[in-house]
């Protein structure tokens, strides 16, 4: 039988990592049908030849990545040569899920989730962040103690997952872990993206999630007003970690920084432009670049804590938790009776500070930083105060229109009549 597997490399050019390398990829194609799958190699785009799907140069590095991409070649026609002398119709897919299999030595569920988790850890800082390698951790510690308690046992076998496994897990975040909806779905979507990296094989795992449609619902964002902003910044004799905090906070408030932006934030990110200071960095979660305008309160903030040397963070923030249990402290000095976390400052810029006073939602996008404005739609929620000023100026322009119109009046009862 004619060999018409077909296996090339290719980059991915639009999805590079923090350190400015490309993923290369890997795509089988046979009989017309392709699929792909990731190599966990890395290259510089410029590096890189398309025409012979390898790294240019003889450096020891290139010539390591050109060697392994070689044998995953070799691999890949492996599999498919067992494939077709056991099954008289291959497809793509199958060669790459057989493949994948092959390579993963685990055939436990908690062994998968192990796998995945160190492979995280050892991506930390380049194109994986310290909350997604919790998540993976948190779905390990949830599925041990799912385990123990529904089955007895302390893990179970790939292929013993079944439908009813999803169903009870599920039910089990929920009730026994007291998780709302949203939580549930960030678990279960990790849930099944370890088991895709498992190579349980995709049909399967599309058949095991078929009744577990994986949606979030919406929330109410909750913002701070003008009135509960100036009663944080009015508290009086606070202790240094509570003070810090809360200006952080404040700071966040006015520039849209979200936590790990302004925990990362450098003196050097603080430039002079015609008098005014304006914060320049790149946005830690997309990389887009961001310029904020610091105003009066902003400013007065940063000129407490500016460092002497401008590599040096200017707010020493230890983690987000920590700092929001000190925020729903000072929320409690401010009476503030809100569920307020370090992300609600986002939402106060977007909704208080910007929407609210006319800035039109595509300018708020771009201070923050987001790639997609329905995002931003999200972010920005329409104020009753805000309402009411733009109902108030429809008003006026609308009773401007009818001034000279005749022939319309009024009863007693406020009902029109014809004159």
């Amino acid at each position: 039988m004619k060999n018409n597997l077909k296996v090339m490399f290719y980059i991915k050019r639009k999805s590079l990592a923090r350190d400015g390398k490309a993923p290369i990829m890997m795509r089988v194609t046979l009989h017309g049908e392709r699929a792909q799958l990731s190599t966990r190699l890395t290259v510089n785009p410029s590096a890189w030849n398309h025409l012979r799907n390898r790294v240019m140069g003889r450096s020891p590095e290139a010539q390591q990545i050109n060697e392994r991409l070689e044998q995953l070649r070799c691999d890949m026609e492996a599999c498919y040569d067992r494939l077709r002398r056991r099954h008289p119709e291959v497809t793509a897919v199958q060669v790459r899920d057989s493949y994948r299999a092959d390579e993963q030595p685990h055939r436990t569920l908690l062994q998968g989730v192990r796998y995945q988790k160190e492979l995280v850890e050892r991506h930390l800082g380049i194109d994986r962040s310290l909350s997604t390698y919790y998540r993976y951790h948190s779905v390990e510690k949830h599925l041990q103690a799912f385990l123990r308690s529904a089955y007895g046992a302390e893990d179970m076998l790939l292929e013993e997952l079944d439908d009813t496994f999803l169903t009870a897990f599920r039910g089990y975040l929920s009730r026994a872990c007291n998780h709302r909806k949203n939580t549930v779905w960030v678990y279960m979507t990790t849930l099944k993206h370890i088991l895709m990296e498992a190579r349980l094989g995709s049909q399967r795992i599309e058949r095991l999630f078929a009744r577990h449609k994986l949606h979030c619902e919406f929330t109410e964002r909750n913002y701070l007003t003008i009135e509960e902003m100036k009663r944080l910044v009015e508290l009086d004799c606070l202790a240094l970690h509570l003070r810090l905090v809360r200006d952080a906070f404040l700071f966040s408030c006015f520039t849209g920084l979200s936590f790990v932006d302004l925990k990362g934030l450098r003196g050097r990110d603080i430039r002079q432009v015609a008098h005014t200071s304006w914060i320049e960095t790149t946005r830690h979660k997309t990389g887009t670049r961001i310029q904020v305008r610091l105003f009066d309160v902003p400013h007065a903030i940063l000129l407490q804590y500016m460092p002497i040397h401008t590599d040096e963070v200017v707010f020493r923030l230890p983690s987000n938790g920590w700092c929001n249990r000190c925020l729903a402290q000072l929320m409690a000095m401010a009476e503030i009776d809100k569920h307020v976390t370090f992300h609600c400052a986002r939402h106060t810029f977007a909704t208080t500070l910007t929407l609210s006073q006319g800035m039109p939602i595509e300018t708020i996008s771009k201070l923050l930083g987001h790639t997609n404005i329905r995002t931003t739609q999200i972010y920005a929620t329409v104020t009753h105060d805000y309402l009411n000023l733009q109902l108030d100026r429809l008003s006026k322009r609308i009773d401007a229109l009818c001034a000279d119109w005749k022939g319309v009046a009024t009863d007693e009862k406020g009902a029109l009549v014809a004159q």
